[in-house]
């Protein structure tokens, strides 16, 4: 696959459909068709007061347990997890899970023995709140050291055995933010140390938002899923709600 750079969209707001407020860690979805959502693509809501955040992603993807994120919030810390790292520390206090969807996901995805849906499509979702404390110190005070910071956590995201990098991290403006990706794909090796037949991409996306962290983890074995969810309107509270991540991939 080849990353391509698209415009940026901005699309006027056209209204969030029965939204409803979360707290924290505590996601309250939605069904609606506001905006990024149509009669017939509709989306959930997820709002977070605290950080003025709302993201709005398909409604066919539906609540996960924040266990099945685990993976995904160690390899942003660590650039590993415990299925690939006998060593690696079993727990995490550095990432919190706002907000776990899912299609037919539980656990390491369908190459790992996991059933996928009737169409064969799998996604994971997930939204953390990295806590800063974790960072290098000064990071929010100082664009360079955030710059290095997130850089180093999205490429730490995507680290995965087996998982080529699509291209290295890059970086681009979100409602006066800037936030950065990257993105890999390949058959991710097992714990039986065997690759499995399937092709999945992984994508990881950080800002900083109001004194947080925020980052999204998007794993899935479809490409134009993929591309779906990297479409995902976002709005930070400053502005009109961009495109989460302004690429495609080819």
């Amino acid at each position: 696959m080849k990353l391509g750079w698209m415009a940026m969209l901005v699309v006027a707001l056209a209204g969030a459909a029965g939204a409803q407020t979360a707290t924290p860690g505590n996601s309250a979805p939605t069904v609606g068709t506001g905006q990024a959502g149509t009669a017939a693509e509709p989306t959930r809501v997820y709002k977070n007061p605290e950080l003025h955040l709302t993201y709005w992603y398909p409604a066919e993807l539906t609540p996960q347990d924040a266990s099945t994120a685990k993976a995904a919030g160690l390899r942003l810390i660590y650039g590993a997890d415990v299925d690939t790292d006998p060593d690696h520390p079993k727990t995490d206090s550095c990432t919190k899970v706002m907000l776990a969807v899912g299609k037919d996901a539980e656990g390491n995805g369908a190459g790992a023995g996991e059933s996928s849906g009737p169409d064969g499509v799998w996604v994971r979702v997930a939204l953390f709140d990295v806590d800063v404390r974790c960072l290098p110190p000064q990071a929010l005070r100082k664009k360079k050291v955030m710059d290095a910071a997130l850089t180093n956590l999205v490429g730490q995201g995507t680290t995965e055995m087996g998982m080529m990098p699509i291209e290295q991290p890059t970086f681009y403006d979100i409602q006066g933010q800037r936030a950065h990706f990257c993105a890999a794909q390949g058959t991710p090796v097992t714990k039986s140390d065997l690759q499995s037949s399937e092709t999945e991409a992984i994508g990881v996306m950080a800002v900083p938002v109001g004194g947080h962290v925020v980052s999204w983890v998007i794993e899935t074995n479809n490409l134009a899923m993929f591309n779906q969810l990297l479409g995902s309107q976002v709005d930070l509270g400053a502005g009109k709600p961009q495109r989460l991540v302004p690429v495609k991939v080819q």
